[in-house]
C-alpha cells in the first residue's frame, strides 16, 4: 500500500470518452464493458494503465495498446517510481500524434 500511497498525489481523474475516439483493434480485445476504461487511458494519451483485473485485462499485461502500456498493480507498485509518471498537461484533446 506504501507504493500505492506514493502514486496517488501524481494521479488525475478524468471523464470516460467514447470509444469511437480510439482504433477498434486497440480495445477489441476486452469484453465489451472493459473498453471504456482503455479507451479513456489511450485518449487521455496516459504511458500506463494499471489495473488488478487480471480476468479481463490479464491477457494485456506487459503489451501496449494505442501507446498506453498495461500492468498489473502488483507489478507496476513494485517497478514504478512516481516521478517516471507522466502528469497530464491542460491542453485540450486533440487526438494521438
Amino acid at each position: 500500500m506504501r507504493a500505492l500511497d506514493a502514486l496517488l498525489p501524481h494521479l488525475r481523474l478524468a471523464a470516460a470518452v467514447p470509444l469511437v475516439t480510439v482504433p477498434a483493434h486497440d480495445v477489441a480485445w476486452l469484453p465489451e464493458k472493459d473498453r471504456p476504461v482503455l479507451a479513456a487511458a489511450i485518449r487521455l494519451r496516459c504511458d500506463a494503465l494499471v489495473t488488478g483485473d487480471r480476468t479481463h485485462f490479464g491477457a494485456g499485461y506487459g503489451r501496449a495498446f494505442g501507446g498506453v502500456l498495461a500492468h498489473s498493480l502488483s507489478l507496476k507498485a513494485t517497478r514504478a517510481q512516481p516521478a517516471c509518471w507522466r502528469r497530464f498537461s491542460s491542453r485540450p484533446f486533440s487526438g494521438r500524434a
